[in-house]
């Protein structure tokens, strides 16, 4: 997953979708839904370790989950924070 400018990009088995920021639909202050045609594909949602820090020379720390958006059961993948540099 990368978040940038134009929205938030979820690659899955080597296929990167991008979810512009017009589908991509906040509830609160932890999670995140992104959309294709009006329906849910993926949740974003922050966990507990996660922490951005007011100071930005602190690294950002702590994991988000992604979940794909089915009625079937399915395990969250964990995402570790990475910079971009």
């Amino acid at each position: 997953m990368i978040s940038n400018s134009e929205g938030i990009s979820v690659t899955e088995n080597h296929k990167t979708e991008l979810f512009t920021w017009e589908n991509i639909k906040q509830f609160g202050t932890l999670a995140v839904v992104l959309k294709k045609n009006n329906e849910a594909v993926w949740t974003l949602s922050l966990n507990e370790n996660f922490e951005v820090h007011s100071d930005a020379s602190e690294p950002t720390v702590g994991n988000i989950s992604l979940y794909k958006a089915t009625i079937e059961e399915n395990q969250p993948l964990t995402l570790h924070y990475m910079t971009s540099n």
